[in-house]
């Protein structure tokens, strides 16, 4: 389980997708009884960072994500664990790992950094 003592938790970096940056994407984060809502600063493949998110060890360890990519593809009910807690500096929040995307998911985020990062549209 995650815990939140120190200042800063970071998990060893294991990235196997680069991350990309994004102007405004709002997240729902569905944790036990509780439903939150924050601003998504950058997504890869295999997670996602939420601004000003605080790691909360009262807190389920998993949470469930649900956003709309800014091509209006509706990811649902994304499993994701806390890998990265960051609680000093200018870019306060917490990264995630997704762990149960459905190949198709999978598939939409790909397809979406294609599309628009390429291009640079994102």
């Amino acid at each position: 389980m995650l815990s939140c003592a120190s200042e800063d938790f970071v998990m060893q970096e294991k990235r196997n997708s680069d991350r990309h940056d994004l102007g405004k994407l709002s997240v729902r984060e569905a944790n036990g009884d509780y439903l939150f809502s924050f601003r998504a600063t950058n997504l890869s493949e295999h997670g996602i960072f939420l601004e000003n998110k605080f790691c909360v060890s009262g807190h389920e360890p998993f949470s469930q994500l649900t956003f709309t990519l800014p091509n209006g593809k509706q990811l649902r009910n994304l499993t994701a664990r806390i890998v990265r807690d960051v609680k000093r500096g200018p870019h306060k929040g917490c990264g995630y790992e997704f762990l149960n995307l459905t190949e198709e998911q999978r598939i939409e985020l790909k397809k979406f950094f294609v599309q628009h990062f390429a291009r640079g549209t994102a």
